[in-house]
């Protein structure tokens, strides 16, 4: 079953198309009849005032309506005004919609549908094509129906060889036996990326065949993907299909590299504007032969020094090498970009009339060079399939081996169209080789910027890292030999070639100092070589102060999966009402991040701005380096001094005053878990994110908790060595050490570790290890935690025992 949705804001234009007699092409429907839906109205005012009544629930909304047509593909059984009024309520009910009305057109139906439902409740449009994909795969499994192959969209592995689908005009071309232009540059970038090539060659072959490269590339240096032109039309990854996008094109084997790449990929800019200033500059209109889309397909025997290109005859099939030199261009009256691109290709002859078959000048017959092209005037074919011959006006497509096409055939005469009688060809080769020859003499002056260039990256690879941290205001430790903490938030290591490395706190980011400028300060390319080598001249910017300044972390998006995210919760022990109270309280999000469901912890400022944010991924992923696998990350530009908190229940009373210091987040929805279970008002939670970190407890907001807690339990974890849990218990001491000496006035201040078995406190709600939450401490007095530590705090007690 095919499916197309479409939003728009007009219910009563939508049901007078639905419900009239003709098409948007004037031909006569078979039909247009309501056979089922929710909807009372039966005719286009009705229905607009029905779906009026729900619009008032919700005025602000934009794209409050829509409609989804539903055809079987051709071969599949007919079906009843019953099945399809059937299919119409099963596609909404997946869809979440109640208030609809399916209207048959005889061989397929249309969905009219209001987004806002009789409660007011808005239907979202979040990613509303792939679930509307997958409620149409149930459908024809449910009905019996043909099963179409699955898109992209429910199988992702699917985008890697996408294409998008032959439009009509294409169609029609290949029916002529011609070549439609996106199907040839498909099959072009089909046969070069089988050869894993470089970005530099990538440029290279597809010029070869005739193709116009325009590089989407930032001053940076950092390339987003290429724009093709041919013929009258240029495409980009968008119209050729999701196989061609820059992620899916490495995937297949293509690199590029700034070094090695960046001025071939300039150059082919510049080559791609050049030709756009020769067609503003007055081309001629394009003749009949160009509007009907079909160039001559010219053949050639020299084949052998460009890429194989399959031949398209049939859709998605490349069997081998064509024998094409310069392709026929197509000019379906689908494609975007006509006006502003070159037509690649023979056409009609100016001198031969409207037909392109008229004879050539005496002048021109006369001369030998009509006769010593290796016969590539041999089976060429006009505009309209005729055979030019030997005697003809035949005009070929004479590609400049340096810029292809632009504005080389400038002075040609009537025939100034970037393809030039055959006896000119002498004439465009010497002026192609006269601009090489100019190039050339540049060539020494641009291998020196280019070394210039080359040494200015090398100086700013191998700054030092830490040296620039200190002078953006960070906090920089010495941690071993090679290593540095810097402010709880980055790991620096000192590479035995002498540059450095950093990686973010859980390891999900890092790389080299150069990468530090541009992905967590911000910089682009150019300004991090300036500010780190201090070399500006070269790259024709300012350095300028760089001062360390908050920025704020932005949330990844709300999960599309939260069923999964929960089930993830829920195998931890934590129970849904905790999840869904926490949940409203701002304490944890469901987000994706990088595209793998998780569980977010939010810290907040007493402005209620995000701060921090610590996400448990539901499955691991790789860190930065691809050395390991893990499942915690810390938002970028997370700030630990901003824990996240919960506040608990009832401030007033003493026994309601306890307060609990975790690691993670999933350990302080196990205590309200554990406090709830008992029937004892919830704790206050900080989430302190590490047994090393201590900054949150310079904050204001956090101090005041900490001061009006009759207890605060610092909640320790059972590590697997010896090693590590001396190392972890001492970073724990330190942070009660802190609570101490700050003289907040609190209570009792406890170091807890979980019973003997248990690695945290999460670890032993979940195995049912706990003690009875009205003394937390009752598996201490049995031996199986910490036992009291004097302490010289005249305010506090701690309670703690290295094990």
């Amino acid at each position: 079953m095919i499916e197309k949705i479409r939003k728009g804001k007009g219910a009563r234009g939508l049901a007078e198309y639905l419900l009239a007699s003709k098409d948007h092409n004037g031909d006569l429907r078979p039909r247009a009849d309501i056979i089922g839906g929710t909807l009372a109205g039966r005719n286009p005012r009705e229905l607009a005032a029905e779906i009026g009544m729900l619009r008032r629930m919700r005025p602000n909304l934009q794209t409050a309506v829509g409609h989804v047509s539903l055809r079987v593909p051709e071969g599949d059984r007919p079906l009843s005004d019953q099945e399809w009024a059937a299919i119409g309520d099963r596609w909404a009910q997946e869809m979440g919609m109640d208030s609809y009305c399916t209207v048959c057109h005889g061989d397929h139906v249309h969905i009219m549908f209001s987004r806002i439902n009789s409660d007011g409740s808005v239907v979202s449009d979040s990613h509303d094509y792939r679930r509307g994909e997958a409620a149409v795969r149930k459908i024809e499994q449910e009905f019996g129906l043909v099963q179409v192959e699955p898109s992209h969209l429910l199988e992702p592995e699917r985008a890697l060889n996408h294409r998008k689908a032959p439009k009509k005009g294409d169609f029609i071309a290949m029916e002529k036996g011609e070549i439609p232009a996106r199907l040839f540059v498909q099959g072009a970038l089909d046969a070069v990326l089988a050869k894993r090539p470089t970005a530099t060659q990538l440029i290279a072959d597809m010029e070869a065949l005739g193709i116009v490269i325009e590089p989407n590339v930032a001053t940076t240096g950092k390339l987003s993907g290429f724009a093709y032109h041919f013929g009258h039309y240029r495409f980009t990854s968008a119209a050729l299909g999701r196989g061609y996008t820059m992620g899916n094109m490495q995937k297949k084997g293509f690199t590029y590299e700034p070094d090695r790449d960046l001025e071939a990929i300039r150059a082919a800019k510049d080559r791609a504007e050049s030709f756009f200033a020769g067609r503003r500059a007055g081309d001629d209109t394009p003749s009949a032969g160009h509007e009907a889309g079909v160039g001559a397909v010219a053949r050639s025997d020299r084949a052998t020094d460009r890429p194989g290109v399959g031949t398209i005859g049939q859709v998605g099939q490349d069997a081998g090498p064509a024998p094409i030199d310069h392709p026929a261009a197509d000019r379906s009256g689908d494609q975007t970009g006509a006006g502003a691109d070159r037509w690649v290709g023979t056409r009609q002859s100016a001198a031969g009339g409207g037909d392109g078959a008229g004879a050539a000048s005496e002048s021109q017959r006369s001369k030998p060079s009509a006769e010593g092209l290796d016969g590539r005037s041999e089976d060429v074919t006009d505009a309209k399939g005729r055979d030019a011959g030997a005697d003809s006006a035949a005009h070929i497509a004479v590609l400049d081996s340096n810029r292809v096409g632009g504005d080389a055939g400038r002075g040609l005469g009537a025939d100034d169209f970037g393809e030039v009688p055959v006896m000119a060809w002498d004439t465009r080769f010497k002026q192609a080789s006269a601009r090489k020859r100019g190039k050339s003499q540049n060539d020494e002056r641009q291998a020196d910027r280019q070394a210039e260039y080359r040494q200015l990256v090398e100086a700013a690879h191998m700054a030092d890292l830490v040296v620039y941290m200190k002078g953006l205001g960070l906090d920089v430790q010495k941690d071993a030999v090679k290593d540095y903490v810097v402010d709880d938030r980055y790991r620096v290591t000192r590479k035995q070639d002498g540059h450095f490395v950093w990686c973010s706190w859980d390891q999900s980011r890092g790389g080299d100092t150069i990468a530090f400028c541009t992905e967590e300060l911000g910089l682009s390319f150019q300004q991090a070589l300036a500010d780190l080598a201090g070399e500006a001249r070269l790259i024709q910017t300012k350095p300028r102060e760089i001062s360390h300044v908050d920025r704020f972390p932005s949330s990844p998006p709300t999960s599309r999966d939260p069923d999964l995210v929960l089930q993830y919760l829920e195998d931890r022990g934590i129970s849904q009402s905790i999840i869904r109270h926490a949940q409203g309280a701002g304490f944890l999000r469901f987000v994706d991040y990088a595209g793998t469901p998780g569980v977010a912890f939010c810290g907040y400022d007493p402005a209620h701005h995000l701060r921090s944010m610590a996400v448990r991924l539901v499955r691991p992923i790789q860190s930065w380096d691809g050395q390991k696998e893990i499942t915690k990350i810390d938002v970028r530009h997370s700030d630990k001094s901003y824990p996240a908190i919960f506040r608990g229940g009832d401030p007033i009373l003493p026994s309601n005053r306890s307060l609990w210091i975790v690691e993670g987040g999933t350990d302080g929805l196990a205590v309200l878990d554990w406090y709830r279970a008992a029937k004892i008002a919830a704790p206050g939670i900080i989430v302190s994110g590490g047994d090393g970190v201590r900054a949150f407890l310079d904050r204001p907001h956090v101090q005041s908790l900490v001061g009006a807690a009759s207890t605060v339990y610092v909640a320790l974890e059972r590590e697997k060595s010896q090693k590590t849990q001396i190392k972890t218990d001492a970073a724990h001491q330190r942070q009660i050490q802190k609570i101490q000496g700050l003289g907040l006035g609190c209570g009792e201040v406890v170091a807890w570790r979980p019973p003997v078995g248990s690695k945290d406190v999460a670890d032993a709600w979940k195995a049912g290890a706990l003690p009875d939450a009205h003394d937390p401490l009752a598996h201490v007095r049995q031996g199986g935690g910490s036992a009291p530590m004097p302490t010289s705090a005249p305010t506090s007690t701690s309670t703690f025992r290295p094990e």
